[in-house]
C-alpha cells in the first residue's frame, strides 16, 4: 500500500515562525527528493507564493469559512495523493477563527484528521510554557497535537527548561531554533519578489532547520494517508466528467496573471480550466487581449506598477471595448482598481487606467480593511475575503447589485460594482467549488437588454420596517420623531375603533394588492401602523409609503363622508429602519409587529385588542 504523509504546522499566537518554517521544511523535503505539497489554512495568498517557491510545487489554500466541507476534503485529498509529504500552514493562533475557532488551523485539521505540530516562540519563556502547552493539548481533545518546536531559543540550557514543560504534559519536544537573521522574512507587502535573495533565504531555513530539528521523527508524528484510496476524486471534476460542458461550447477565458495581478486561488483556476480553455495575458506587457468569452482580473499590487500599467493604452482600450461589447468580466480588488478610471499613489499622484467605471482609487491615507465577506445576490451567494489598503473616492453614482456580510453577519458597506456584464469589487471571491452561478452561466449576448438595465446577478432588495402615525396625534408624532416607547393616551388624535378599524385593514390590503407591494408583515393599531415590507432602496421605499398614505387616507375619507380637506388621515413623518436577512431580525421584528396589539392592550382595551387579533389572523 502507497502511502503519503500530512502534519499541519500552529502555532499559540502570530509571530511565531510558522512561515518560516513551514518554508524550511518544504524546501527540505524538496531537496531531498519528495514530492512536497504545501497547503495554507485560510484566504491568505502572499504565503501560497512562498510555498509555491519553497516546494516547487503550487501551494493550495484550505478554509473552512469559503469551503463547503466536502469540497475542503475533495481538495485536500486530490493534492495530497500526489505528494510523498504534506504540510498545511495554520493559520493565527491554533485556535483563532473568524467566531471562535471557525476557520481555525484546529478545525481544519480536525476536519482533515491531521496532527498538529505546534510552534513556540520561546524567546523569553520558559518553564511557565508548561501550562500553555496543557491548555492547548486539553482545550479540544480532538485536535491531535503530536510534537512541539521551540522557536528563537538559543541555548540548550534554554531549551532544557522547555523540554521539561514537554515531558511534564505528555508532549513530544522535536527540537529548538536558534534565531537566524539570515532566514528573516521580510515585509509581507514588499515580500512578493521571488528573487535570488529570497531563494537564498529559503535554503538557508532549509539548512537552520534540519540542523535543529529531528525530521525522522517528525515524519514519524506525521499522518500516514493511503494513497490507494480513490474516494478523494474531486466530485466537481465527476460531475464535470459525467456531464460534460453543459453549454456545448467551450468558453474562451483570459486570465490576467504578470508582476501586477497575482492573487488568484488554485482551485479557482481549476474550475475556469473546466469551465473552458483559459489564456494568459500580461495587462503590462501585452498589446493584444486574447480573444474570450470570460475576462478574470485577479488581485495583486497594481499600486507598483502604476506607471507601466498606465503605459499600456492599447491594452486598457482593450479591456474597456470588451466591457462596452458585453463580454464577461470579473475583476477582484486589484483587478477592480484597474477597470476605474484612475488610480492615485500614496503621494497624490494620478495615473489614468481603464476607465470602466468612473470611480477611481488612491493609496492615499491608507487604511486597512480585511475580513471574510458573505456576498449575497438575488439568486447566489458565496464567500470572500476583503485585504485592502487603498479606498474608493468619487463613487456616488454606483449602487451596490449584491448585500455583503461580515462573518459575524454585520452587513457592510463594501461593494459590488457592475456595467453591462463587468462585475467588480474589493472581494476575492472563492468560486473554486463550482458554486458561482454568474460565472458559470452563459453571458448575455442581447446588448440592448443590458441598455435597457438587465442585471445579469439580480436586483437587490432591502427590507424595512416602517411606523406611522394617525393625525393629530402630538404623542404618535413624537413616537415617529425621536422613536419613543411611552405612549401617553392622546384624546385629540384619530383613532380607529370597531368597524373604523376593520375598514383600514381592508384598505391595507387592497393598497398592497393595487400597487404589487411585497409585506412580509403588517398590524393596524387605533392610532399607528406597523409594516415591514421590501424596497430596492430608500427612493423606492419613500414612493411606496407615499403610495400607501395616500390610497388608504383617500379611500378612507370617502368611507367617512368627511368634507375634502377636513380631516387628515395621517401624519406626514414616518420611521424606518432597514432589517438585515441574516442575524434573524426579520423573525424579531415580525414577532413585534404580529403581536404589537397585547403590547398595548391597557390603552385600547381587551374588545379592540381581539379585534385586531381577529384581522391579523384573517390576514395571515
Amino acid at each position: 500500500m502507497q502511502t503519503s504523509k500530512a502534519f499541519l504546522i500552529a502555532a499559540p499566537w502570530s509571530n511565531s515562525g510558522k512561515t518560516t518554517i513551514t518554508l524550511g521544511l518544504a524546501r527540505y523535503f524538496s531537496n531531498q527528493g519528495f514530492a512536497t505539497q504545501p497547503f495554507k489554512c485560510g484566504p491568505d495568498y502572499i504565503d501560497t507564493i512562498h510555498h509555491t517557491t519553497a516546494a516547487r510545487t503550487s501551494s493550495i489554500n484550505l478554509d473552512t469559512v469559503m469551503m463547503p466541507d466536502a469540497h475542503l476534503h475533495d481538495v485536500f485529498t486530490k493534492h495530497s495523493k500526489k505528494a510523498d509529504i504534506n504540510i498545511v500552514e495554520g493559520v493565527m493562533g491554533l485556535f483563532d477563527g473568524s467566531v471562535k475557532d471557525k476557520g481555525s488551523s484546529a478545525e481544519i485539521a480536525k476536519k482533515l484528521n491531521i496532527p498538529v505540530i505546534l510552534v513556540v516562540n520561546a524567546k523569553a519563556m520558559a518553564y511557565t510554557v508548561a501550562p500553555i502547552l496543557h491548555g492547548l493539548k486539553t482545550f479540544d481533545p480532538e485536535v491531535q497535537i503530536a510534537g512541539v518546536i521551540f522557536n528563537f531559543v538559543k541555548t540548550e540550557s534554554h531549551y532544557a527548561f522547555l523540554k521539561e514543560a514537554c515531558e511534564t504534559v505528555g508532549l513530544k519536544s522535536l527540537g529548538y531554533i536558534p534565531p537566524n537573521e539570515d532566514i528573516a522574512i521580510p515585509s509581507r507587502h514588499l515580500g512578493l519578489h521571488i528573487d535570488d535573495s529570497f531563494e537564498s533565504l529559503i535554503e538557508n531555513a532549509a539548512s537552520h532547520i534540519s540542523k535543529h530539528i529531528d525530521l525522522k521523527e517528525l515524519l514519524s508524528c506525521a499522518k500516514s494517508i493511503n494513497l490507494d484510496d480513490d474516494k478523494g476524486i474531486n466530485s466537481l471534476e465527476k460531475e464535470l466528467t459525467k456531464s460534460g460542458n453543459s453549454h456545448g461550447v467551450v468558453k474562451k477565458i483570459a486570465v490576467a496573471k504578470d508582476e501586477a495581478f497575482t492573487f488568484t486561488y488554485v482551485e479557482n483556476l481549476n474550475y475556469l480550466k473546466e469551465l473552458g480553455e483559459v489564456t494568459f495575458f500580461s495587462p503590462i506587457h501585452d498589446k493584444e487581449l486574447p480573444e474570450a468569452d470570460i475576462i478574470y482580473l485577479a488581485g495583486g499590487y497594481p499600486e507598483l506598477y502604476l506607471e507601466k500599467l498606465s503605459a499600456n493604452i492599447i491594452m486598457k482600450a482593450a479591456i474597456k471595448k470588451a466591457a462596452n461589447a458585453g463580454i464577461k468580466i470579473l475583476a477582484e480588488c486589484g483587478g477592480m482598481m484597474y477597470l476605474g478610471k484612475s488610480i492615485f499613489t500614496a503621494e497624490g499622484i494620478e495615473y489614468p487606467m481603464a476607465n470602466v467605471f468612473d470611480f477611481s482609487t488612491t493609496m492615499e491615507h491608507k487604511k486597512l480593511r480585511l475580513g471574510y465577506r458573505r456576498v449575497v445576490f438575488k439568486d447566489d451567494e458565496l464567500w470572500g475575503h476583503e485585504f485592502h489598503y487603498s479606498k474608493i473616492i468619487n463613487d456616488t453614482k454606483e449602487i451596490s447589485k449584491a448585500e455583503v456580510f461580515t462573518a459575524r453577519n454585520k452587513e457592510i458597506d463594501t461593494k459590488l460594482y457592475q456595467y453591462k456584464n463587468v462585475l467588480a469589487s474589493y472581494i476575492h471571491l472563492y468560486w473554486g467549488a463550482g458554486n458561482f452561478k454568474w460565472l458559470s452561466n452563459d453571458v448575455v449576448t442581447n446588448l440592448a437588454k443590458i441598455a435597457n438595465g438587465f442585471q445579469p446577478i439580480g436586483t437587490r432588495e432591502e427590507i424595512y420596517f416602517v411606523t406611522f402615525a394617525t393625525a393629530k396625534s402630538r404623542i404618535s408624532d413624537r413616537m415617529v420623531k425621536y422613536n419613543s416607547r411611552e405612549f401617553i393616551k392622546n384624546l385629540d388624535a384619530l383613532t380607529f375603533q370597531g368597524e373604523d378599524l376593520k375598514k383600514m385593514f381592508n384598505l391595507f390590503q387592497e393598497a398592497f394588492k393595487k400597487y404589487e407591494m411585497e409585506v412580509l408583515c403588517f398590524n393596524i393599531l387605533p392610532d399607528h401602523i406597523h409594516v415591514m415590507l421590501k424596497a430596492k432602496d430608500e427612493k423606492d421605499l419613500n414612493l411606496q409609503i407615499q403610495k400607501l398614505k395616500g390610497f388608504t387616507s383617500f379611500k378612507y375619507q370617502r368611507y367617512k363622508e368627511w368634507e375634502k380637506g377636513a380631516q387628515h388621515v395621517w401624519v406626514q413623518k414616518f420611521n424606518r429602519k432597514k432589517i438585515s436577512k441574516t442575524d434573524g431580525s426579520i423573525d424579531r421584528v415580525t414577532h413585534y409587529i404580529r403581536n404589537n396589539h397585547y403590547k398595548h392592550q391597557e390603552r385600547w382595551g381587551e374588545e379592540t385588542t381581539q379585534l385586531i387579533e381577529s384581522c391579523v389572523c384573517q390576514w395571515g
